[in-house]
């Protein structure tokens, strides 16, 4: 008669395949360049594979990181966030797929991954914890950086050229139309000088209108050649012992003549400043860009004045005047090449925009600065500081003049 053989019970085959599950996922992440991890409930590691490793702490074998928190390995920061996300996992049971962080370190260089947490679960479904797997993906985060920066320079680059093919444009009309004007006023007093009529008094009105208008296409003329060969913020000057006050002077004297004709009073204030190292030739045609654009954006029997003083170890030249006033939304840009304010075109003052650029060239090259403080319809006034540098030569300059006038 046969014995019956005795059946083997469920659970010593039960413990049989756990620990072999267990065997075969140990050996998995020792051998794995994938950085996963296993948490629990508390989101304390319990198990991470050598990718895991050797990411992040080469230095530590797995067995010590079990119990430990993303708190014993990466930033505060970090490591909150990561807590967060494992507990809202297991409440709501929801996987997170391939989001991406910015993973931040104490000590190290920070990096982007893509991460997938899920729940972990056992036999009878319960959670029990949470896994994951993280990817670097800083390459191909900075190479989308790249791009983005490289395209948002590209559309800044067109926006640009649109502007300078505009501004081209307007440049052509604008000096095409200055260069117009005065040319016609010439060709039609040179015809009129050539009648036989015309003698006297009004041949010499003629022939200062057409002065006039030579000298406005001359200065049109030399401030596009300046432009031209002066890159910003590079200009050439010569340093000299300057006397700003004379130069103050002569150049008042110029332009009188045209306040004159407008009835502007143009008054000039002179405190005692040491000689300064400076350009004279720049300086004065900074005083006269000034000057002459307060006489021009005057109205007739309006005031401009003309200030030097002392701050400190600076000298101070100021215009001031009674003029159209510039608005606070144009007061930025006024030292733009080629800028004319919104009152300047619709009272179609004459002008090209380039005076005060040239002005703000010689100033800066100077080592000085200028600044504008105006109100609409109330008039301007323009700034200039420039350093009092010691002019080492001025006496010796000024004592072989006066022994020679001896």
């Amino acid at each position: 008669m046969a014995t019956a053989q005795p059946q083997p019970s469920g659970r010593p085959e039960s413990e049989q395949r756990r620990n072999l599950k267990l065997t075969c996922m140990s050996n998995l992440l020792r051998s794995s360049g994938e950085r996963v991890y296993f948490k629990d409930r508390m989101s304390r590691f319990l198990f991470v594979s050598k990718g895991w490793l050797d990411a992040y702490t080469p230095d530590r074998a797995a067995e010590e990181l079990v119990g430990k928190t993303d708190f014993d390995v990466f930033s505060e920061q970090h490591a909150t966030a990561a807590f967060e996300d494992e507990q809202q996992i297991i409440r709501s049971g929801e996987p997170m797929v391939g989001k991406v962080e910015i993973e931040t370190f104490s000590g190290r260089e920070d990096a982007w991954v893509s991460t997938t947490k899920m729940p972990l679960v056992d036999d009878f479904g319960k959670i029990i914890g949470t896994f994951g797997i993280t990817r670097d993906v800083t390459p191909q985060m900075k190479a989308e950086q790249a791009l983005t920066q490289q395209t948002l320079q590209l559309s800044a680059q067109n926006e640009r050229l649109r502007e300078l093919d505009v501004l081209k444009d307007e440049f052509i009309a604008l000096v095409s139309h200055e260069l117009r004007t005065p040319l016609t006023s010439i060709i039609g007093y040179v015809n009129l000088l050539r009648d036989k009529r015309v003698s006297g008094r009004s041949a010499d009105e003629f022939a200062e209108v057409i002065q006039r208008n030579a000298q406005r296409l001359l200065h049109l003329v030399e401030d596009l050649l300046f432009l031209s060969q002066t890159q910003p913020g590079k200009m050439f000057v010569e340093l000299r012992s300057a006397d700003l006050a004379q130069l103050a002077t002569d150049t008042v004297e110029e332009i009188r003549p045209e306040a004159e004709r407008k009835k502007i009073s143009l008054a000039l204030a002179l405190d005692p400043v040491p000689r300064v190292e400076a350009d004279q030739m720049r300086i004065a045609q900074m005083l006269s860009n000034l000057i002459s654009n307060a006489v021009k954006f005057t109205p007739d029997g309006g005031s401009v004045e003309v200030r030097l003083s002392r701050e400190d170890d600076q000298a101070v030249l100021a215009v001031a005047d009674t003029g159209v006033g510039i608005p606070v939304a144009d007061q930025e840009r006024v030292f733009e090449r080629f800028f004319r304010t919104a009152v300047a075109k619709r009272q179609v003052i004459p002008g090209t925009g380039l005076g005060l650029t040239i002005t703000k060239e010689i100033v800066e090259a100077h080592g000085g600065t200028i600044t504008v403080d105006s109100n609409e319809g109330r008039g301007s006034t323009f700034r200039i500081h420039l350093p009092l540098k010691p002019c080492p030569a001025a006496d010796a300059d000024d004592q072989s003049q006066a022994g020679s006038e001896g």
